[in-house]
């Protein structure tokens, strides 16, 4: 049976990963004196951290989805300081904004308890929404209690050291403040233990090989500089004519649309991916997945087994209950035992509920 739980060395390794890697280490005393300079400023010091702001919150998510995937973050960049961009990576922000809210709002409105109760739902919670976020690059589906609640299940016992982390270092750096430490220590701590934070909650979900089951970066954010700009407009134009027969209820006729798009693509090895992924940039994600069978038993029948299979775990991620059509089963089946996923074996075998 595969290790998926963290060593105490391995947790040890990955708190002290800003101190022995040094292009993390450098980026995070870059970001942490920049912002400090900031924040001593007036209106200077205002445009200035509305500048470093995102790099500071892109750079953290950097850190989690390079350790999910094993890999080194790399040093601080100047990419990073742009706000346009890889806007999935600013929404951490909003983790932060309802942290911030709950611990101060709520515990001078309600009281402590009140604010106990709050902080120990979200030390649940937030590392699971945030690795949700680092692995589908899609904001909406990191609120999704399904895939939330998912990631948790997964990871099994070894993901509650994160909420054991994130608990422990609020109590610490609570306590902290009631002795009286310096300010720039206490911030130049609390900066690095959150540096920590993110690189933790991607040591703990990389055994379980989430990347690996679903190209799901690549899916997420299309090389549009690889399709041609007079086909990349027609085929946004025929996705939303068909967006308006299904969002009126007529799915077949939305269908029917694309289908007759599909026949005369000049580039078919890429058409069928790219209205899988922009579908799924709808707010509803149904068609999507109905779509997604019919890719199914295209990339089937011409055996590409590990785009298959690839395919079926993106969709499952979305809807734990997506299944090829019936006249697929099978060979899915046998796409999945191919690439060894017997997780998903067992899934197909499952009769539908």
């Amino acid at each position: 049976m595969k290790k998926t739980m963290l060593r105490p060395a391995d947790v040890g390794r990955e708190l002290l990963s800003p101190l022995t890697n040094l292009s993390v280490l450098f980026s995070w005393l870059t970001l942490f004196l920049i912002v400090e300079f900031a924040a001593s400023g007036d209106v200077l010091g205002l445009l200035l951290l509305l500048l470093v702001l995102p790099a500071f919150f892109r750079y953290l998510m950097r850190i989690l989805d390079s350790r999910a995937k094993g890999q080194d973050p790399g040093p601080l960049s100047v990419d990073d300081l742009l706000w346009f961009g890889n806007a999935w990576s600013l929404f951490v922000i909003v983790h932060v904004a309802v942290v911030i809210y709950v611990t101060y709002f709520l515990g001078s409105k309600f009281g402590p308890a009140a604010m106990l109760v709050a902080d120990l739902l979200l030390a649940a919670v937030i590392p699971a929404s945030l690795a949700v976020l680092a692995i589908t690059r899609n904001p909406v589906e990191c609120l999704m209690p399904r895939s939330v609640g998912g990631l948790i299940s997964r990871c099994g016992p070894g993901y509650w050291v994160l909420p054991s982390y994130f608990l422990a270092v609020g109590g610490l750096i609570w306590w902290l403040t009631t002795r009286r430490m310096a300010d720039f220590l206490l911030e130049l701590l609390a900066t690095y233990l959150v540096f920590a934070f993110f690189a933790l909650i991607g040591a703990v979900v990389r055994p379980h090989r989430f990347h690996d089951e679903v190209r799901i970066h690549e899916a997420a954010e299309p090389d549009q500089g690889l399709l041609d700009e007079k086909l990349q407009s027609e085929r946004t134009k025929v996705l939303n004519h068909a967006y308006g027969f299904i969002s009126r209820g007529n799915r077949d006729g939305g269908f029917k649309h694309i289908r007759a798009w599909l026949e005369r693509d000049p580039e078919p090895d890429s058409v069928w991916q790219w209205f899988f992924e922009q579908m799924l940039l709808w707010e509803i994600k149904e068609p999507a997945l109905v779509f997604a069978q019919t890719y199914l038993s295209r990339l089937l029948m011409e055996r590409e087994y590990v785009a298959a299979v690839k395919l079926m775990m993106r969709c499952r991620l979305i809807n734990e209950a997506f299944k090829p059509l019936p006249d697929d089963s099978e060979l899915a089946i046998q796409a999945a035992e191919y690439c060894g996923n017997d997780e998903l074996v067992r899934a197909l075998n499952m009769p539908p509920r």
